[in-house]
Order: structure tokens, then sequence, then C-alpha cells
């Protein structure tokens, strides 16, 4: 019985391009101009508290699952810890017909003090399940400043005003990592 080549190539060749299912890309209309509101700048209520009832629309569910999906590996197969669904910390702010969620990776669900670098990211999804806008940590910021064309106030070097601060740090980070400093006036430079 004589081997055809042609057939064994084939084969091989239909063979190799067999791959598993993706699933599709989630399509972004990234709108720069959405801001995101501040995530840590109020207490949030924890799901998590024993024997209190909570309830959760549709509209926002659907945005946790598309959120979570688009930034997350899929959880078919065993993924590392600070990948999994589980091992997340998600906030929700709803404004109308968006819904905006920030999640960050719990060091503490995989027994870790801090979390990975640029672990998280920040969404705005309509309630009809469109990414409106994705931030993913260590990604530039794209989307036009507050103050664009309006003239600054120059300061003092080293000093910086209570607008310029910003919502402050995510409560996740670790204490030393949010060290700016000694708490007191920084001192005077020696005069010549």
């Amino acid at each position: 019985m004589k081997r055809n080549p042609f057939i064994l190539v084939s084969a091989f060749w239909v063979v190799s391009c067999v791959r598993a299912a993706a699933p599709a890309p989630v399509k972004v209309d990234e709108d720069s101009s959405i801001v995101f509101p501040p995530f840590f700048a109020q207490p949030a209520v924890s799901v998590g508290t024993e024997g209190t009832v909570y309830e959760l629309d549709g509209d926002t569910l659907r945005a946790l699952s598309i959120a979570t999906r688009d930034l997350l590996p899929p959880q078919d197969k065993p993924v590392s810890c600070g990948s999994r669904w589980e091992s997340q910390r998600y906030r929700v702010v709803r404004q109308g017909e968006v819904i905006f969620i920030r999640i960050e990776e719990d060091p503490g669900a995989c027994g870790r003090t801090h979390p990975a670098l640029d672990s998280g990211a920040s969404y705005a999804i309509h309630r009809d399940g469109r990414i409106l806008r994705r931030l993913i940590d260590g990604q530039a910021d794209v989307s036009a400043p507050a103050d664009a064309g309006t003239p600054s106030i120059p300061g003092d070097p080293g000093t910086a005003s209570p607008e310029g601060l910003g919502e402050g740090p995510s409560p996740f980070l670790p204490q030393a990592w949010q060290d700016a400093g000694p708490p007191g006036p920084a001192p005077a430079p020696a005069r010549r």
C-alpha cells in the first residue's frame, strides 16, 4: 500500500489550524470625554455583609460581567489566583444610563500583602452593554484635562493645591506606598 504524501501533509495542515474558540472581542466606543467618578471618595457598602439583603438590577450585573470578562482571562481553564474573578474587588457607581465600574486585585484573596502592579481597570458601560470607555491601570489617560484651555495659577515648588490632589490613592495600596514624605511642612531652602 502506497501512502500519498499530499494527504498526509494536508491532514497535518488541517489539524495544525484547529484552535480553541476564543471569545469575540468586545466593541469599545472609546469616548475620551467620559470622566470617571471618584470611586474612593466615599466608603462603599460591602455586599458581603452577612444577614443583609441587596438588590442588583440586570443592567448592573451585565455591566459587571462585561467588564470582568474584558479585563480577566476566561475562567474555563485554571488561571493564577490573581486573575480569578473572586480575587478582585469591584466598585460600582451608576450615573443615569452609564454604569462606572472599578476592578482591582484583592491581594488578601491570594495570601499576599501587595497587589500586582497595574492590575486594575476602570470601565464606563452603557446600560445596553456597550463599553463606552476603558482605562486599564498603567495606560495613559488620553481624556482632556478638566482645566483644558484655562490659565493656570503658578504655585510654590513642592506644594500642591487641594484641587490638584485628586481623589487620593486606592485604599488597597499599602500605607508605605502612599507615603509622600514627612507630615510637617518642608524646610525652607537656605538663603545665601
